[in-house]
């Protein structure tokens, strides 16, 4: 019997990834609509994977608890770029047209939210496929948990990770919590880097193991460092250890994957300019699986999008290198 297969999504990496890949585009009211458009893009090629069930998550409203054990955490973020925000509730619509269900939790994070509905689908032996680029994921790691990178379209796993980071997935937390972490502001230990943290976890096994030996480091300085900065260190710990046990309300019935909502998505395609998607979703053959429409993936920044869409604009510095399809999406 084969096993069911969630792919659970992480909404705003994927929106922010396709948002910076995708030139600016406008639908019929003047409405910047390169995230969603790209969005759309992606779910079609994950729904061409033919899982049994699809998910995504949100990021809630806020700081969040982790704001609460750290002040700085994530104070280094840009704001989200004007044109993107927008498109948020744009992308809520298209996951209703498409009936996606979407989590979220007050006060935590989407990476959370991800890991209590992975816990809970390996719980159901079910296959997990976690669409993301986002490292913390990686903790997440199991014989029947994958990450997918929709931008390389590729899988990451266990033996991936241990090539990459030379860690297994029970190691993660503790490798991110002695190197921390630039773009979350999770200040690790200074000067522990990639393969000094690799070094230790191989020698000691775990971060406390680490900190109960750190005279036993190799380095005066970086022992100095691990016995200072061991508060910190189990401090970062905290940070990037991500929940597995939200009080959230996961219907798995309701996430499995079902024929879209054609009126609807029809009617959203067509106030945004996405002609040929509005046009599949009018054909009741082509329409009755979302996957029928031809999809590429979006592995660099695609000139051929903004050039054959009828209200592109700032199209200054994509790759001109990428070649011009022959058959536009916006026929």
């Amino acid at each position: 019997m084969t096993r069911d297969c969630i792919y659970i999504i992480d909404t705003f990496s994927l929106m922010f990834q396709v948002f910076h890949a995708i030139p600016a585009m406008t639908g019929t009211q003047g409405q910047p609509t390169n995230a969603v458009f790209g969005f759309t893009r992606d779910i079609l090629g994950i729904l061409d994977r033919k899982p049994t069930h699809l998910v995504c998550a949100f990021d809630s409203p806020g700081l969040g608890k982790r704001s609460e054990i750290f002040e700085a955490y994530k104070a280094n973020r840009a704001e989200m770029p004007e044109d993107l925000r927008p498109q948020i509730p744009m992308i809520k619509e298209l996951l209703a047209g498409f009936r996606i269900p979407i989590l979220e939790c007050a006060e935590w994070e989407a990476d959370d939210v991800i890991a209590t509905i992975a816990t809970a689908a390996s719980a159901r032996d079910m296959e997990v496929v976690i669409v993301t680029t986002d490292k913390d994921a990686r903790q997440l790691l199991s014989p029947t948990v994958r990450m997918l990178n929709c931008r390389k379209n590729t899988f990451f796993d266990g033996a991936a990770l241990m090539e990459d980071w030379g860690v297994r997935p029970d190691q993660v937390v503790d490798f991110q919590s002695l190197v921390g972490d630039s773009v979350d502001n999770v200040p690790g230990v200074p000067k522990v880097g990639p393969k000094t943290a690799k070094t230790l976890l191989e020698t000691f096994g775990t971060l406390d193991h680490v900190l109960a030996n750190a005279d036993k480091a190799p380095g005066k300085k970086l022992q100095e460092n691990l016995i200072a900065f061991a508060d910190q260190a189990r401090m970062s710990r905290e940070l990037v250890r991500l929940r597995t046990d939200l009080p959230l309300e996961i219907d798995f019935e309701a996430a499995r994957v079902q024929i879209p909502d054609r009126a609807t998505l029809h009617e959203f395609f067509k106030l945004l300019n996405f002609r040929r998607f509005a046009a599949a979703m009018s054909d009741e053959s082509s329409a009755e699986k979302a996957s029928d429409v031809e999809v590429t993936p979006l592995n660099e920044p695609v000139a051929a999008i903004a050039e054959s869409a009828p209200a592109a604009a700032n199209t200054a510095g994509v790759n001109d290198s990428v070649r011009v399809r022959q058959q536009s999406l916006f026929e």
